[in-house]
């Protein structure tokens, strides 16, 4: 009857072997990515080039990020003494017989009307020793939810109305265009969340990425990955959709608009700026610009970390020395497009306007990557708009492989 205890064993060792096979395999993954990573950030920092500068921006970045925390730490809890006080008086306001006149109930049922009601300017609102009176017109599909809302309202002690219902806005003038109603929501399904509710969102991220990297199984992956993604919408603080690339078509991504003075006339300004081959002379982060047709262009720009991306951007609108509009096509990896006015100033010198829109692969996780190395859209234009104004003025600057001098 011993004969069992052998056989067991042998099978439970062999489970432990293959399991520890497994980790090590994972294990040494793990540490080949981090190696990887460590080695990226190294030659991005300590290049020979570029490296100091990079250096000194990480550290003026990092002594921002802490003054940032220290703020958000000390909003956070104000917002937590208010949110409490504000919680305490509500409480206490409805416990207790509360008068109100009838000017103060008007203006909080108006208020109410604002979040719940597509068209609030329509709706008369008159009260009476707590008894609101509701005229006017309103969307047939509103009513319900108007009249239970003035109802919540603290002091309303009736609701009557006399509205005019309307299955579509038609002709009448109240009723036209399109206002968005600020529907009350729960905190953590609002888009930006108020310093309180982050703070905690982060703290409990946190503490589930702790507890499942302790439970080392598929079930503490899943909360660690879990925890990863509530501490990354608590710092962002912005959708995961974006993390993840996912939009709506009416998000346009990061809009860049900036104006410079250039003492230099509008053609020159507007043939210097056409001749897009020349764009590394004074832009530090585009290694090439190479010319496919009249109005197509290759681009290859340093990403983070050093790496190369590229795309290609067509030239959609082109008036001499006045106006300069372009894309990039629909496979390009990066998605921009802007547009560059030169106009003539009152010094004989031109007034550069220009306005871009940028999106990064994977949208906000994009952006969040870029800003880490030094490589955001808002501080490349004016780093490289500074460059072009001493290009253009001066008649050289400092690009991509150097001093470069104008000839």
């Amino acid at each position: 009857m011993w004969s069992d205890v052998p056989v067991t064993t042998r099978k439970s060792s062999s489970r432990r072997g293959a399991f520890t096979q497994h980790s090590n395999a994972s294990g040494a993954v793990a540490m080949g990515i981090a190696v990887a990573l460590v080695s990226a950030v190294g030659m991005y920092y300590f290049d020979p080039r570029s490296g100091r500068r990079r250096r000194a921006l990480l550290r003026d970045y990092s002594v921002r990020a802490a003054h940032q925390s220290q703020n958000l730490l000390a909003t956070a809890a104000a917002d937590a003494r208010n949110r409490a006080r504000g919680l305490y008086h509500e409480s206490a306001s409805r416990l207790a017989h509360e008068q109100i006149d009838d000017q103060t109930l008007s203006e909080r049922v108006r208020s109410r009307l604002g979040r719940i009601c597509s068209h609030p300017r329509a709706i008369h609102v008159a009260c009476r020793d707590g008894a609101v009176s509701l005229r006017g017109d309103i969307l047939k599909h509103e009513l319900a939810g108007v009249l239970r809302t003035v109802r919540h309202v603290p002091g309303v002690r009736s609701v009557t109305h006399h509205l005019q219902l309307h299955d579509e806005p038609g002709r009448m003038p109240f009723l036209q265009g399109h206002t968005r109603k600020n529907e009350p929501r729960m905190e953590y399904l609002q888009r930006n969340w108020s310093p309180a509710p982050r703070i905690l969102a982060g703290a409990a991220g946190t503490m589930l990425i702790a507890s499942g990297v302790s439970q080392r199984s598929p079930a503490g992956l899943a909360l660690a990955l879990g925890g990863a993604a509530l501490l990354a919408r608590s710092v962002s603080n912005e959708p995961l959709t974006q993390w993840i690339g996912a939009r709506s078509e009416e998000e346009e991504g990061v809009v860049v608009q900036k104006t410079l003075r250039v003492y230099a006339e509008p053609e020159e300004v507007y043939s210097c700026w056409r001749q897009m081959e020349n764009f590394p002379e004074f832009m530090s982060h585009v290694r090439e610009v190479s010319k496919v047709s009249d109005t197509m262009y290759h681009w290859i720009v340093d990403g983070p970390a050093g790496v190369p991306a590229e795309w290609n951007a067509e030239i959609t609108a082109d008036v001499p020395g006045e106006l300069l509009a372009w894309r990039t096509t629909q496979d390009s990896v990066v998605h921009n497009s802007g547009v560059i006015h030169f106009e003539p100033d009152a010094y004989g010198g031109t007034r550069v306007h220009i306005r871009m829109t940028y999106r990064p692969p994977a949208n906000a996780m994009g952006r969040t990557i870029a800003k880490l190395f030094r490589v955001d859209p808002r501080t490349q234009m004016d780093e490289d708009l500074a460059r072009f104004k001493s290009y253009m003025e001066v008649g050289k600057t400092t690009g991509a492989h150097g001093p470069v001098v104008r000839h």
